[in-house]
């Protein structure tokens, strides 16, 4: 049974909950980029179900970007979790979180 999960919330909004950590990241990120590509405009990624993370969680969200922005979509990150603004402060990242 994974320890996360990747769900549309609504139209415009995406809601990531459990362990963002690098033994899962490469499935995460495939079920992220499969919604995505089902999505349009301004997307919210929600992290407030989260509750644990490692660095990978800040690839996934770069790998996100990169995705969204082939899609011609914009993403915006909601309740991102302490830790991981603490790592994106850590490698010079933290306006990719804002």
């Amino acid at each position: 049974m994974a320890d996360w999960s990747v769900e549309r919330a609504g139209e415009n909004e995406v809601r990531l909950t459990g362990e963002l950590r690098f033994a899962d990241i490469m499935s995460i990120r495939k079920t992220l980029d499969q919604l995505l590509g089902k999505m349009k405009g301004d997307v919210v990624v929600d992290f407030s179900g989260v509750t644990r993370v490692d660095s990978s969680a800040l690839s996934l969200w770069m790998c996100g970007l990169r995705r969204a922005e082939a899609l011609s979509i914009t993403l915006k990150p909601a309740n991102v979790p302490a830790e991981m603004q603490s790592i994106a402060g850590l490698v010079g990242l933290s306006q990719c979180l804002s």
